[in-house]
């Protein structure tokens, strides 16, 4: 049975906690003492010929940003339909809880994203001086402290990618080892978004690495709430 015995989730709390726990703050400090968001910044911004070139390009703006988010909407959508039959067909009634917990988890992380974005004040690429806006360049930290900039952090367009971590999670509870395309389709995904949107101007890569930190996090609390200790239906 999965995760049933107290051994077996002393391990699964060290690999799904407190080791991704130790490898985001060190991952974050050092971001932050290497000064990595304005060193990224600066390369793809002069590689752009200093300015954001791609900013509204077609593959960045359209495809990756436009297209990437209804993609990601379309998935929620086809899980929200599999849960809402599920109170009508017998055999997905069987699933209902893993429907439950990837929207919960995926959409949950999405909108935390979002409230995050609104109160943290912290600006865009686009919107400092040294990158062809208005402002003087401050870090994240300083912004949130004195609440002097817009709402772009933590990167909420990432966050239609890394959100679906939590496919790899249900993997985890079904004891499946399709868990791990799981991981790569969310880490893969959210790269792709956060990178483009990078390359836009319109977020630093410390912006994506909370993304991604607060995705994890989150669907590892629903899995807590939702899973952990639950026995899957059987086939």
């Amino acid at each position: 049975m999965p995760l049933q015995t107290p051994d077996r989730q002393l391990v699964f709390w060290r690999n799904h906690f407190y080791i991704p726990l130790c490898i985001f703050v060190f991952i974050a400090v050092a971001f932050e003492l290497g000064h990595t968001d304005t060193w990224l910044a600066d390369k793809f911004y002069a590689l752009e010929g200093g300015t954001w070139a791609l900013k509204n390009a077609w593959i960045t703006s359209t495809i990756i940003h436009q297209t990437g988010k209804k993609i990601s909407l379309f998935i929620a959508a086809i899980i929200l339909a599999a849960l809402a039959i599920s109170y009508l067909s017998k055999y997905l009634r069987r699933y209902r809880r893993e429907f439950a917990y990837l929207l919960l988890a995926a959409g949950g992380s999405s909108a935390l994203i979002s409230v995050i974005k609104s109160i943290s004040h912290v600006s865009c690429a686009w919107d400092f001086s040294r990158y062809g806006g208005t402002a003087v360049y401050t870090d994240v930290y300083t912004q949130i402290l004195n609440m002097s900039g817009e709402n772009c952090f933590p990167a909420g367009h990432a966050s239609g990618g890394y959100a679906w971590l939590a496919f790899y999670f249900l993997g985890v509870y079904k004891e499946s080892t399709w868990r791990w395309i799981g991981l790569s389709f969310a880490l893969g995904v959210g790269l792709v978004f956060g990178i483009s949107q990078q390359l836009r101007g319109a977020h630093f890569i410390s912006h994506d690495l909370w993304t991604l930190g607060i995705c994890w996090f989150f669907s590892l609390f629903i899995f807590k709430l939702m899973l952990l200790g639950q026995t899957p239906q059987q086939q």
